[in-house]
């Protein structure tokens, strides 16, 4: 059973991975990915975190903002940046989180990241500024020679 959930992961991810968004939305949330991950080569991860954590920063612009992932460990996805403002979610292991549909987004997350280094995943989350639950994707790529991934994503609602 346990294979079975995994492989269909894999092929959630890489359909994700592969349907890349288009329109300005996909295109700033993955330009400000881009951005980030440019920013962590030059300046380092322990100064990167703390930009991304900044939600006045130059890292978030209005519902965009980074999020970053360690996936160092098996089985384990501890956020550590979030330029939201939700800083109890800062060191929580989110392996196990899911959607109001129970889809394993952050672990589609992975699987993605594993497979290609990149790419986009599809879910649902409550829209902070709406409260409604709504349809979202995220482009989050892998922060090259590191285990530790970085995100931004949209509502499509």
């Amino acid at each position: 059973m346990k294979r079975l959930a995994a492989c269909l992961l894999v092929a959630i991810g890489l359909a994700s991975a592969l349907g890349a968004q288009s329109g300005p939305a996909a295109t700033k949330a993955k330009a400000l990915v881009e951005s980030g991950i440019a920013f962590f080569q030059k300046n380092g991860q322990e100064a990167a975190l703390a930009a991304f954590d900044d939600v006045k920063g130059k890292f978030r612009d209005g519902e965009y903002y980074l999020f970053v992932f360690d996936v160092s460990k098996p089985d384990s996805a501890v956020c550590v940046a979030r330029g939201d403002g939700n800083k109890a979610l800062i060191g929580k292991d989110m392996w196990a989180t899911k959607d109001p549909d129970g889809f394993l987004y952050i672990q589609a997350f992975e699987q993605t990241i594993a497979t290609s280094g990149f790419g986009w995943v599809d879910y649902k989350r409550t829209n902070p500024e709406t409260k409604k639950i709504e349809a979202k994707s995220s482009y989050i790529k892998l922060v090259p020679g590191t285990k530790l991934f970085v995100g931004c994503g949209f509502y499509k609602d």
